[in-house]
């Protein structure tokens, strides 16, 4: 069970200062827990070596910071039996998450939902659509609460009936943006509010990529539905890869500045994703009804060009290729146009059905007429 505090601020003191050197510890934290996995049990133990300075973290005064704890907030650690498995196989996993809600999200598949703070009007739709087919689905949804693509999620899968997780790159007892303060609210009744950070703990500009670490650690795939180049929502899918995750991405325009990152990682290798039945039938997780055959999605399509439709520089692209397999960087030094304009075209044709993406590169499709 969760360790929630009921024990006044002592107790909550305790569980801060105890969290406080988990988290400057390195990668001894999880040796430590199995062997010390609460506040009582270092106090329990003679005052020796390094324990020494667990116990005085542990005793020293956190009152100020207990007392922003909020009422029904709780804290876990890596070793607990309701801690993430998933999120647990990640060497760099929290050693400790301050939370919210429902623990019970935390054993179930879950999909992470990432994108742009400053969406367009379409990749706000999408993001909303796909968080709802796969709530409907039996996904949890994990996002960071941020605006615009992280926003949407939450509340795609909230309006499905679903359950969603936010991933808070700030204490438990705050919300940013501030705008977000009602969903953040929603999701602690109904979903699982987590934290990674000390209470009273800010939005701090390198809090970020670790919250996208934990994002990604807690869920079996990350769907990209916008994302510029940089940004953090390619921390957030590289993290990915990293975990052995897979990563999907929805297709976007070049002439849009939040398509860069989208083109970018399918041409490194991400999955391509149309409807949110690719995602479900990808992540192949048997554990679920209705997720062996996916649901129908018809509501929810990115409209691809007709097959028949092949301008000119598609049928020159096409006679490049031919019956071999190239890499993009080896078919743009033949033609007259640039990177990005040449991953936007792949992208096309493989969504037209006419081009398969290798290890090794581009080939035409074996099968097609």
């Amino acid at each position: 069970m969760p360790h929630y505090f009921t024990g006044g601020l002592q107790q909550g003191s305790r569980w801060i200062g105890f969290a406080r050197f988990l988290n400057e510890g390195g990668v001894e934290r999880r040796r430590l827990l199995e062997r010390f996995p609460s506040p009582a049990a270092v106090l329990d133990e003679p005052t020796t070596g390094p324990i020494t300075l667990w116990r005085d973290a542990i005793l020293s005064d956190a009152s100020e910071q207990a007392k922003r704890l909020p009422p029904a907030s709780w804290i876990m650690t890596l070793v607990d039996d309701e801690y993430s498995a998933l999120l647990a196989e990640c060497n760099d996993a929290p050693p400790t998450l301050f939370g919210m809600g429902d623990t019970s999200l935390l054993s179930r598949p879950a999909i992470a939902i990432v994108g742009t703070r400053r969406p367009s009007f379409d990749g706000l739709r999408f993001a909303q659509q796909f968080a709802y087919e796969l709530a409907r689905a039996g996904f949890v949804i994990v996002s960071g609460l941020a605006q615009g693509i992280d926003a949407a999620a939450h509340w795609g899968a909230l309006r499905a009936g679903g359950q969603t997780i936010a991933v808070m790159a700030t204490g438990i007892d705050a919300v940013y943006p501030r705008v977000n303060r009602s969903l953040a609210t929603v999701i602690g009744k109904e979903g699982l509010l987590l934290s990674q950070f000390l209470p009273g703990s800010v939005a701090l500009k390198h809090h970020f990529p670790r919250r996208n670490r934990t994002i990604s650690g807690l869920s079996l795939a990350t769907l990209v539905i916008e994302a510029g180049s940089p940004s953090g929502t390619l921390i957030t899918a590289t993290a990915a890869t990293e975990q052995g995750r897979d990563v999907y991405v929805l297709p976007w325009s070049i002439t849009h500045s939040m398509g860069q990152g989208c083109l970018r990682l399918l041409m490194d290798g991400a999955l391509l994703a149309l409807t949110p039945a690719d995602v479900i039938s990808g992540v192949r997780w048997q554990g679920l009804a209705g997720v062996n055959d996916p649901p129908q999605t018809s509501a929810v399509t990115v409209k691809p060009a007709s097959a028949n439709d092949i301008n000119d520089a598609d049928q020159e692209l096409l006679s490049l290729i031919g019956d071999g397999c190239h890499t993009a960087e080896e078919l743009v030094s033949s033609l007259e146009y640039a990177l990005p304009q040449l991953l936007q075209q792949l992208v096309k044709l493989e969504i037209k059905g006419l081009l398969v993406r290798e290890s090794g590169g581009y080939r035409q499709r074996r099968d097609r007429d």
